[in-house]
């Protein structure tokens, strides 16, 4: 009988996930990301912390306890390739093999990896699927029509980045780019965005690639989005329908609501379909 695991960063996904495979009769265990800003919380006697770097002593973790199936969630910095952190041979042979470094291109050699010992990488929405939102507009203001212009500029450039595997995030206004996300990460693209906006209100639309991995960083967002979002004068966050996942979607609705920050949960090009379909969450 085989086993899952969850390599987790920080945040709140992994925990959740963790719950919903303990509800659903499996008998998970955390791979915690050393690099990481993971906390073990409940989960202690089910952590064992590893480091990504060193993917010899993940594979023989993984050995060890029977695991046949790795889900991938929680948040690791990207620029952690370039703080000095010491990879084993494994890391190193892995990354010799990458075209690229970008993380969709490492996550596809290490998934042939741990495949060939049998180990299955699962995809991220197995245990979330409450997380993700349909098409509509979630908090309470309609959103005027030169938004809805910003929205559809800016959800295309996103797209286009996404496939390029550059970031998931730009922030537009009056149809300019004003920031980029790369190797920072998403809430520095805010604050970045937000500065060049003066605080005058900007777009924020976040997307995955065209043809998104389910295995591999689908598109996260959370209450410290709206906080980075509100402190840099960023007054609307667009998401793909069924592609982004809403970290405690009722929590994250009221607080926008309570920052005056406008969200929409997008399915197609037409951002107009979804501003006219308000979506009340129930507490």
């Amino acid at each position: 009988m085989g086993r899952l695991a969850i390599i987790a960063g920080g945040g709140d996904l992994p925990h959740i996930a963790m719950r919903e495979a303990i509800a659903s009769g499996e008998d998970p265990i955390f791979l915690s990301v050393r690099e990481s800003a993971f906390e073990e919380k409940e989960f202690a006697d089910r952590n064992f912390p590893v480091y990504i770097t060193k993917i010899g002593e993940v594979l023989k973790l993984c050995k060890k306890y029977k695991v046949n199936k790795l889900l991938l969630l929680g948040k690791v910095s990207k620029d952690m390739i370039l703080k000095g952190y010491r990879f084993d041979l494994k890391a190193l042979w892995l990354l010799a093999k990458m075209a690229n470094r970008n993380d969709y291109t490492f996550f596809q050699i290490a998934a042939r990896e741990f495949e060939k010992l049998g180990i299955e990488i699962i995809s991220q929405k197995t245990f979330l699927h409450p997380l993700f939102l349909p098409e509509g507009r979630y908090t309470k203001k309609k959103l005027p029509s030169h938004t809805l212009e910003d929205i559809s500029y800016g959800m295309e450039i996103a797209r286009n980045m996404a496939n390029f595997d550059i970031g998931q995030t730009v922030v537009v206004t009056k149809k300019m780019t004003l920031a980029i996300e790369a190797i920072e990460g998403t809430d520095e693209t805010i604050l970045r965005g937000g500065a060049l906006s003066r605080k005058k209100g900007a777009v924020v639309c976040k997307s995955s690639r065209l043809s998104q991995d389910e295995r591999f960083d689908l598109p996260t967002v959370g209450t410290s989005t709206l906080e980075s979002m509100h402190r840099s004068g960023c007054d609307t966050l667009v998401i793909r329908s069924g592609e982004t996942m809403v970290v405690d979607p009722i929590r994250f609705i009221k607080t926008a609501e309570s920052l005056k920050i406008n969200f929409l949960s997008l399915a197609n090009v037409n951002p107009r379909m979804a501003n006219k379909n308000y979506r009340k969450i129930h507490v």
